[in-house]
This record gives C-alpha cells, structure tokens and sequence, in this order.
C-alpha cells in the first residue's frame, strides 16, 4: 500500500465543487459560460471564483477585454486538476461486468471438513475451468470463532450448520436442511432392522470433536427419552470416522447429507433419527462484501454446486 498520507483536515476545508468550477473557468475564459457549463447562475460562478482566489491565494483569472486569462498560477494547477477530475469521474463510473477468467485474488472460505469433502472437487475443477487466477483456501473453526473471523476479515465467507446470532451487518443465505442418521458397517456391527434409540444408545460411538450444535441437539434427543449416548472416541476428520467405522464395532450419528462421503469408503447402513431432529447449512458473510463482483460470483458457484449435490438446495435471489 502507498504510504504517502495527507491532511484530511486540510482536504475538509476545501469544496471540491471548486475544482469543478476552475476546470470550466479554465474550458471557457469566460464566468458566463463556465456558469453555463455547469447550469449555475453568473453570480454563482462568481462567488465560486472568489472563494477559489481566497483558497489559494491567487487571483487565477484576471479579465483581459471580454474574456478572463489565466495567471501562471492557474495554468500550472490546470493539468492535475483535469486529471484529478478524470479520475473522479471513473471512480464514479458504474462498474463493468465482472469477468472471472480475469480474477486475480485468494478467497477464504471457512466450511466443516465434510461440506469441503462434497463440494470442493467439482468447485475447485469449475474455478479451474471459470476463474484460474482465484486460489480457494479453506478453513475449520470452532463455532464461537466463526463469526469473530468474518468481522475480522480473516474469512470472507463462512459454510456453516450453526445458528450463529448474527448482527445487522451480517447476510444470510439458507441453502438445506439435513436431518441426521446413525451410520456403521455391517460388517463390524450388528443392530436391529429397525433399531430404536435406546439400541443405538447401547452402542459405543464416535464422534466428530469439534463442537457444534450438532452433537448438542444428537445430544437433545436422547436425553429427551431418558438415554446417554456411549461415546468412546472422538475425531476431527469425518473421512477418519468413515475409515473407523469399517474397521472396529462403532457406529456415528451424522448429518444425513453426509452419507454419500460414507458410502464412498464401503458398505454403510443407515438409522434416519426422527425426522424433527436436523440442522440448517447457511452461508453467510459480511455485508460490507454484497455488492463485490468476486465475492457474489463465488457465493453464486456455492448455491450452484449445492443445487447439483441436493436439488432441494435454495438460491440467491
């Protein structure tokens, strides 16, 4: 970043609609028609001039016959000004369409490592395909971390099942609701065909070890039918649990949307826990990020990848 600072104070004293006025003084020659220019009346355009010599100690433009010529003072600011002006004006022009093969830019998404394991594959091939210059790095946090790194601008989006209390400069975006299944390897454990929860209880389990709301509200429901969960193990990858529950007598009570992951590493059988029982997945950011061309681009990619993994998944407006 330019270290090269300046006076806001001194800025705040000066209208910039002054510079606007010299720029058309300096055009015409003429206060008339440089209030013309700028749909002012003649005694406007004069005052304007006046506060202008006041400013910068210069009388700028002295009349020569029926016109006004500049002094050497005027025509040394007239160049920066014009350019100044120009580049105002760009930055007040309406921005271009967004071209992501013309990205450059790292985004940072912090999403649980089994919403990584579905969607990162077709998204990062998609990026690759649609926007090689943007780098993708994901992260896990803790559900109390989660909206202090939004705020932070550590992250830029956050994948999240929590219900975060968000604030008035937060967005949200529902993308599914999953309910939960007891999953386990037949070949390691045998249940009922139609196990209840307390068989499930008496069973031993592991579990994902990060905290969130879903081992509470998995919690919830047991305890509402007087049972405790047996929990042996904990684990911060669910890949791993997949791998543990094909080689000891485990099982683990998952979201449901997961079970393609499980699936994938051998036989699974599945428990759906009642239907009342589930969680959102939301997106959400900072608002501060709504209109940035990048960042609605990735969230739009993210509710599309979602689409095509669960059709059930909502869309931005």
């Amino acid at each position: 970043m330019n270290n090269i600072d300046f006076s806001h104070d001194t800025l705040r004293r000066l209208d910039l609609n002054l510079l606007v006025a010299f720029d058309a003084l300096m055009q015409e020659r003429h206060v008339s028609r440089a209030a013309a220019r700028l749909y002012l009346g003649q005694p406007a355009m004069s005052h304007a001039l006046a506060r202008l010599r006041l400013v910068l100690d210069d009388q700028l433009f002295v009349r020569s016959g029926n016109r006004m010529q500049p002094t050497a003072r005027a025509l040394q600011l007239a160049p920066a000004v014009r350019a100044w002006l120009q580049q105002a004006q760009q930055l007040l022009a309406p921005a271009g369409a967004f071209d992501p093969a013309a990205a450059n830019a790292s985004f940072r998404l912090a999403a649980p490592d089994g919403m990584e394991a579905m969607l990162y594959p077709s998204l990062i091939a998609t990026l690759r395909r649609q926007a090689p210059g943007v780098q993708l790095r994901s992260q896990l946090l803790e559900i109390d971390q989660q909206l202090a790194a939004l705020d932070n601008d550590e992250v830029d989006l956050l994948l999240t099942a929590a219900p975060l209390a968000l604030h008035d400069w937060h967005s949200r975006l529902a993308l599914h609701q999953t309910g939960f299944s007891a999953v386990y390897a037949p070949g390691q454990l045998t249940l009922p065909a139609s196990p209840t929860l307390a068989d499930l209880a008496s069973v031993e389990q592991v579990v994902s070890s990060y905290r969130g709301t879903a081992a509470g509200i998995v919690d919830h429901l047991f305890a509402q039918h007087g049972l405790q969960r047996h929990i042996v193990a904990l684990s911060a990858s669910l890949m791993a649990i997949g791998h543990i529950l094909q080689q000891a007598p485990l099982l683990s009570i998952q979201p449901t949307l997961y079970l393609p992951l499980f699936r994938q590493q051998g036989d699974i059988h599945c428990v759906p826990l009642p239907a009342d029982t589930s969680i959102r997945i939301d997106l959400v950011w900072h608002r501060r990020n709504d209109g940035n061309p990048l960042h609605r681009y990735l969230r739009e990619l993210l509710v599309q990848h979602f689409r095509q993994l669960f059709p059930s998944a909502a869309g931005e407006s």
